[in-house]
């Protein structure tokens, strides 16, 4: 997910010609998942998905996935239609979330719908147009209500626009190639070092997890959605040495970021 999307919405095509697997994938804004050709498999806490070209994926942002993709007769097109928290959050405003049904199998999948394809395809072709940010938005709030009845959509829709988890990913995200400091992100957050850390702390993470978790997830984004070199992926978030990039990168995903971009060739 590219920096200048944190606050609007954003759709990116995934076109793969080879399987391959990731480890640990964050998803740092939430996101729906139109799979268009092939096959995904997500899996999460002992649980597995498996989502074809009937299904839509819902992934809430926080959660750590691992994620297998599939071609059908030699290729895989997936799109990511991102959603700003904020825009959730105001969602959420005209309507409230109901009680979730209990269920056995939980489950990140819901089945398409013309409801949900004719709202998608109406807002994909909002964002080629490069309509206002504004319009974008109504539309996107579209798709959301096509989902609203979905067993898993309160985890979807749930984030909390008040995490300082949220408010950090925001302020790396606009610049993940900057050289960050808690210093830097306490000034910024009008808050001391310290109660930054206590309070990450209090929400499970530290600021050197964020900052890796947004400059390895956006440089994910970057391999799978742009023709950006690899140096260059690299250095846009922060990692002036490639080879230190590519080890970190193999280490969290499980596959190196030149043999990722090999699979979307032909």
């Amino acid at each position: 997910m590219p920096a200048e999307a944190v606050s609007r919405v954003t759709l990116q095509e995934i076109r793969m010609y080879q399987s391959h697997e990731l480890h640990r994938v964050k998803l740092l804004m939430p996101a729906l998942c139109r799979i268009r050709q092939g096959k995904k498999v997500i899996s999460w806490e002992g649980h597995i998905d498996i989502a074809n070209n009937n299904q839509i994926i819902l992934f809430p942002s926080g959660y750590e996935f691992g994620i297998a993709n599939y071609p059908d007769a030699g290729f895989y097109l997936a799109e990511m239609l991102y959603l700003p928290v904020e825009l959730i959050q105001r969602f959420r405003q005209f309507y409230p979330l109901t009680t979730p049904r209990e269920e056995s199998t939980p489950g990140f999948c819901t089945q398409q719908n013309d409801e949900l394809l004719y709202c998608w395809d109406q807002l994909k072709t909002a964002v080629q147009l490069k309509v206002s940010d504004q319009l974008l938005e109504h539309m996107a709030m579209g798709v959301l209500l096509t989902i609203v009845q979905n067993n898993t959509s309160h985890l979807f829709l749930s984030h909390s626009r008040d995490s300082l988890v949220h408010r950090c990913q925001n302020l790396l995200l606009a610049n993940p190639g900057a050289y960050w400091t808690t210093q830097d992100v306490a000034r910024h957050l009008f808050i001391s070092v310290s109660t930054l850390r206590r309070r990450l702390s209090a929400e499970g993470t530290s600021f050197q997890k964020l900052l890796d978790d947004v400059r390895l997830n956006n440089a994910l984004a970057d391999i799978q959605s742009t023709l950006k070199p690899v140096s260059v992926v690299a250095r846009d978030n922060g990692y002036m040495c490639p080879s230190r990039f590519t080890a970190r990168f193999q280490q969290r995903f499980g596959i190196t970021p030149r043999t990722l971009r090999r699979a979307s060739k032909l």
